[in-house]
């Protein structure tokens, strides 16, 4: 992902650079997006990416809720979501050991009609 010109705003927030790999990926606007994410990617994928945001969730957190849920700034947000993701992640890593639940069918016709989610 290229940089932002300089009167652009950032992808994420001043001193989260280092996660800028993951934003063209790993961000999904609803639940439903990130579950499909997860659901595509390799193990080696989730893996890594579990790795580092696990490593980087505490100062991910302090930034995030310095803002209200419902205000936050788009580089925020996007931080923000993908903390969610590492939810999802941390399922494969943690308890299926595979990107999706044994045998679960994929694709599947199951849809998260609604959630509680933040928006720009």
């Amino acid at each position: 992902m290229p940089a932002p010109a300089l009167d652009e705003e950032p992808v994420l927030p001043p001193g989260f650079e280092d996660l800028l790999e993951f934003v063209p990926h790993w961000i999904g606007e609803t639940a439903q997006e990130r579950w499909d994410i997860r659901a595509r990617a390799t193990m080696a994928e989730i893996t890594r990416f579990y790795d580092v945001l696990l490593s980087r969730s505490e100062a991910i957190l302090d930034h995030v809720e310095t803002f209200p849920l419902d205000a936050m700034p788009a580089p925020t947000l996007r931080l923000f979501r993908l903390q969610l993701a590492l939810a999802h992640a941390a399922m494969s890593v943690e308890l299926h050991k595979q990107p999706r639940a044994h045998n679960s069918p994929y694709p599947h016709q199951v849809r998260i009609l609604r959630t509680a989610e933040p928006t720009l």
